[in-house]
């Protein structure tokens, strides 16, 4: 009678195992595309700061905004100073250079 208790409870931990090892299997398949699809076409080319920012949520939006239009873009915090010793804004907005003059042209309305 404990041979077989002890065989279930044996069992039972192999098949949580299993089951653990697959989900955790399954999980990183589905980060691993994710990142594959963030690095499409746009990974292979430069970035380009196309806005600046000292307000998160300002940046934040308009990230929003430019991924309604299926652009690829970033939301980084910049620096304190730039090369030449300039003070900069807390947050810019990068995108690809072949998607900047659509990129502005979305920015362009929020500026004036």
């Amino acid at each position: 009678m404990r041979i077989l208790l002890i065989y279930g409870i044996l069992a039972l931990a192999i098949g949580l195992f299993v089951r653990m090892f697959m989900a955790l299997r399954t999980t990183r398949a589905q980060t691993a595309s994710a990142r594959l699809q963030f690095r499409s076409r746009a990974s292979r080319e430069v970035w380009v700061q196309v806005y600046d920012t000292d307000s998160l949520g300002e940046a934040q939006g308009l990230r929003a905004k430019l991924q309604e239009e299926e652009l690829e873009c970033l939301v980084y915090e910049q620096g304190r100073k730039d090369v030449h010793g300039n003070v900069l804004n807390g947050f810019g907005i990068a995108v690809p250079r072949s998607s900047v003059p659509l990129a502005q042209k979305i920015i362009a309305p929020r500026i004036t």
